[in-house]
């Protein structure tokens, strides 16, 4: 069986799972700012990179959450 024949038999529930593994970490990361310019730039970087990044907010947390203190 080739792998375009693989695709089409695909159950609904294997297409969904698939679609998520590649959209989920972007609209994750999208959701994190409520910037509206900065939604589609999160939403690619996540969907690029997925977790990869996640180490920096072992980071960044402190320092946002100083920041937010101090306003």
């Amino acid at each position: 069986m080739h792998k375009s024949e693989e695709a089409e038999h695909l159950t609904l529930s294997q297409r969904l799972k698939k679609i998520w593994k590649i959209v989920g970490p972007g609209l994750i990361t999208g959701a994190s700012d409520d910037d509206p310019s900065g939604i589609a730039t999160y939403s690619q970087a996540g969907a690029q990179y997925g977790l990869q990044t996640l180490w920096t907010a072992m980071l960044t947390l402190p320092l946002m959450a100083a920041i937010q203190e101090m306003c």
